[in-house]
């Protein structure tokens, strides 16, 4: 069977989720925390701030 671990972040009404493959993770769920060191999570914020700006961009042009 094709385990996975999924990984989501969530901000107010956004959400990016990753999912690895059980077997690309050395160490089972302590290796998924591994790779969630401050360098990915700080790009996830960016990537939050990102998704934010488009969104209210593509909302204020209909409004």
């Amino acid at each position: 069977m094709n385990q996975k671990f999924i990984v989501k972040f969530e901000q107010g009404t956004l959400e990016q989720s990753f999912k690895l493959n059980e077997t690309d993770v050395v160490d089972g769920v302590n290796g998924v925390f591994e790779i969630l060191d401050d360098l990915f999570i700080g790009e996830v914020i960016e990537t939050f701030m990102i998704m934010r700006k488009s969104f209210l961009e593509a909302y204020n042009r209909f409004n």
